[in-house]
């Protein structure tokens, strides 16, 4: 038996990231339904897997350069709540990049894969800072040269 490994962190299409999520019963509270802080964790392995397939190692940021790249703003709207089973699809585009800072826009669908429909559950404006260990804050021109950071930056 072979398994493909190849689209655990999603994929990129027309600069937007779509990634993958299940809910599990330990995602939810007694009524089934999914805590509103598991968003946020949602909307970072989404990140995560984002910066993965981009090559952006953020380990080696850390070790070679000095760079954390760490949430600095979240402004977070819930409109539905998510239940245990749903699949969920999280989309992430780039709102705009700077020198140091990145704001995504990123957001929670409930997703139906038998006839491709999609409700909106949750929305997110996430700003990513550039710092070094000491909490300095950091220029990232090396990751901005990406070009899925390069669409619609100012």
């Amino acid at each position: 038996m072979e398994i493909n490994f190849q689209n655990l962190d999603g994929i990129i299409k027309n600069n937007i990231h779509y990634y993958i999520i299940k809910v599990f019963f330990e995602d939810t509270d007694a009524g089934q339904i999914v805590y509103h802080t598991n968003y946020l964790k949602y909307f970072e392995r989404a990140r995560t897997s984002l910066l993965n397939l981009l090559k952006i190692d953020q380990i080696n940021l850390k070790k070679n350069h000095d760079i954390i790249l760490v949430v600095r703003k979240a402004d977070v709207k819930w409109f539905k709540p998510a239940i245990l089973n749903d699949t969920l699809l999280v989309e992430t585009c780039l709102k705009y990049a700077k020198n140091s800072s990145i704001t995504i826009e990123q957001l929670a669908y409930r997703y139906c894969d038998m006839n491709k429909t999609k409700e909106l559950l949750v929305s997110g404006i996430i700003q990513i800072v550039a710092m070094s260990s000491s909490f300095k804050v950091r220029r990232i021109n090396k990751v901005l040269k990406n070009p899925f950071f390069q669409n619609n930056s100012q």
